[in-house]
């Protein structure tokens, strides 16, 4: 009788501490496990200092990379995925957004391709495009380039400039100088160079009536036919005596 009472008195003992186990571990490991957190604003920080906060709150992480941009530190979160301050359980997978570093582009030769390819090539190399400048030109077709600045092979950084002179076939019988009084300069030398003239010197007169980098006067007429590829000499204007 005695080892049946010892029996059952060891017995109650190890239920007991089952059932305290239960309440104060097992049942809080499972509560903690699924509750809800709110995701933190982790953007504009160092994406290793936000992959450790997200770890400790019992997050998954996912990195991407975004292409270089010069308005974001490269390292910096510039975006969060699901929105912060969502409600989510432990255990999801946060994907963070961080801004790359400029990479090294080495600059390919973009002789007699036609401006949209190179265009599309300069997109997905992370290059953009300074100035357009176009020349008549016996041998490279309409709308394809003739030469670049920097030269091919240049080794460049993501979102350095290119110029780029583009072909307009061979040249015409006569030149017709544009009309350039009004506008931008740079438009104006656009303009210029479309119609296969030089660009000649620039005046800077003050004026309050114009913004500042207007044209206010050309000395060839709007219209006159040139023989060949003359100079426009330009008077624009500047805000400031």
């Amino acid at each position: 009788m005695k080892i049946f009472f010892k029996y059952i008195l060891t017995l109650g003992t190890f239920l007991v501490i089952g059932l305290l186990l239960l309440d104060n571990v097992f049942l809080s490991l499972y509560v903690n496990k699924n509750k809800d957190i709110y995701l933190p604003d982790l953007r504009n920080i160092d994406y290793n200092i936000a992959k450790e906060k997200l770890v400790n709150l019992g997050f998954k992480v996912e990195v991407l990379f975004s292409d270089y941009n010069p308005a974001n530190d490269p390292g910096d979160v510039v975006k969060i995925s699901p929105r912060p301050f969502t409600k989510l359980k432990s255990g999801r997978i946060i994907k963070l957004t961080v801004a790359s570093d400029k990479n090294d582009v080495i600059l390919d030769d973009f002789t007699n391709i036609s401006l949209r390819n190179v265009k599309l090539i300069l997109n997905r190399s992370d290059l953009k495009i300074d100035t357009l400048l176009y020349e008549y030109n016996n041998t490279i077709k309409k709308n394809h380039i003739i030469t670049q600045f920097p030269k091919p092979s240049k080794v460049l950084r993501s979102n350095d400039l290119v110029t780029l002179v583009i072909s307009q076939g061979k040249p015409p019988n006569y030149y017709i100088t544009p009309n350039l009084v009004n506008l931008n300069l740079n438009k104006a030398k656009e303009n210029i160079s479309r119609a296969g003239l030089i660009l000649g010197n620039i005046t800077y007169e003050y004026s309050n009536d114009f913004l500042n980098n207007t044209v206010l006067e050309q000395d060839k007429t709007p219209g006159m036919k040139l023989s060949f590829p003359a100079r426009v000499n330009l008077i624009v204007s500047m805000d400031k005596k």
